[in-house]
């Protein structure tokens, strides 16, 4: 007889302050262990809501580190999981049992054959059920001579619900973060998730702001079907959140054909390394935007043309916007600079025009050509302006 209520007692406490499934799952299967049941791997199977990830998977064993596997969907990773167990238990036909014979088995499924070559006896697949009526799985396998006896699968039936219930938290709270992080921003998601979500509520912070703009947008959507346009936007707003993400910036919004980022400065004598990071972004975003423009004259498409502004300034961030509609961006008269040098980089021609402001935070001003003052619409007095070198 296997004593469960231990493991309960684990579940609705310690287990349920697990908010990551790596943690809760490694942490899971040495309780499993502790109180008899012969585990010697789990994993996780959850199909995820993200851009680019099908289906993450968390792996733990005996005196290893719990990992995660993600998975995108592809032609070969749809093959393997039609021929897998959890495409049975996600369809609603589990659980499924694999032993694990020493000889191959006619109609085996592929896991098996890897699972034989480590030493495994038995595996189970076993659906987790979610509130939303969508079932997940979890697998468990042991090297137990024989494999699973009735008593410990039965053990692990029991606990199953305790499971899902744990894992469709995780998962939830991991969803509202990738949509976060996919629809607002890494940085402001953040914010959003702990708790800075009231109208209003923001805070003033000193920036480097990245403005980029695509040139002749207007007569490109005139004179392009959709779906070329689409795919344009798509290159050109890709290659250039790349660049910026890279460096550690925040890509804030896109508005129309235009992006918004910026790079945190948190302390007087970080304001430097921001601006080589944001300077590194443009370089890396001119050089993948050449290679794009590359591909697409071999293949006889339009050409991006686009203009990038970079100032250095104070700005309120935070939650702007209606009662029921609310947008967490940048504003101030910093943000404002930053679109008319933009507008000025196209007027001269320029790939990126850099304020004075950011020009004073460099050490070494070898990468900026002096482009002169400029009148600026709105403001007041002509800005010195520098471009790349």
């Amino acid at each position: 007889m296997i004593e469960l209520a231990p493991l309960l007692g684990w579940l609705e406490g310690p287990g349920r302050r697990l908010i990551e499934t790596e943690a809760f799952v490694e942490a899971l299967g040495e309780q499993l262990v502790e109180i008899g049941l012969p585990i010697d791997r789990i994993t996780t199977g959850i199909p995820m809501l993200h851009p680019q990830i099908a289906s993450s998977s968390v792996v733990w064993e005996p005196a290893r580190l719990a990992h995660e596997r993600q998975w995108q969907m592809t032609s070969l990773t749809r093959s393997m999981y039609e021929r897998s167990p959890l495409y049975v238990v996600y369809r609603g036909d589990g659980p499924v049992r694999a032993r694990v014979t020493a000889e191959l088995q006619p109609g085996e499924y592929p896991i098996v054959s890897d699972l034989r070559e480590e030493g495994f006896s038995d595996y189970i697949a076993l659906p987790a059920p979610f509130s939303d009526g969508t079932i997940k799985a979890m697998t468990f396998a042991t090297r137990q001579e024989g494999g699973f006896r009735d008593a410990e699968i039965a053990a692990l039936q029991v606990l199953m619900p305790h499971f899902a219930y744990l894992l469709e938290i995780q998962t939830l709270r991991r969803t509202a973060r990738v949509l976060l992080d996919t629809y607002v921003g890494r940085i402001s998601g953040q914010r959003v998730l702990q708790g800075q979500i009231k109208r209003g509520q923001g805070e003033d912070v000193r920036a480097i702001i990245w403005f980029s703009d695509l040139r002749g947008f207007t007569e490109l959507s005139d004179a392009l079907p959709n779906e070329a346009l689409i795919a344009l936007l798509n290159d050109y707003f890709g290659a250039l959140t790349r660049a910026v993400e890279q460096q550690q910036g925040e890509t804030l919004k896109f508005i129309g054909d235009a992006l918004l980022a910026i790079y945190p400065i948190a302390t007087a004598s970080s304001g430097r390394k921001a601006a080589q990071r944001a300077l590194a972004s443009a370089r890396s975003a001119q050089a993948r935007i050449a290679e794009i423009n590359l591909a697409r004259r071999a293949a006889d498409q339009a050409m991006i043309q686009w203009g990038l502004a970079l100032h250095v300034g104070e700005v309120h961030y935070g939650n702007i916007g209606g009662e029921t509609r609310l947008d967490f961006t940048v504003i101030g008269p910093a943000v404002n600079l930053a679109a008319r040098l933009q507008s000025l980089s196209a007027r001269l021609g320029e790939g990126c025009v850099i304020s004075d402001d950011f020009a004073a935070l460099l050490r070494d001003r070898s990468e900026l050509r002096d482009l002169g003052a400029h009148a600026l619409k709105g403001i007041a007095d002509e800005r010195q302006v520098f471009g790349l070198a």
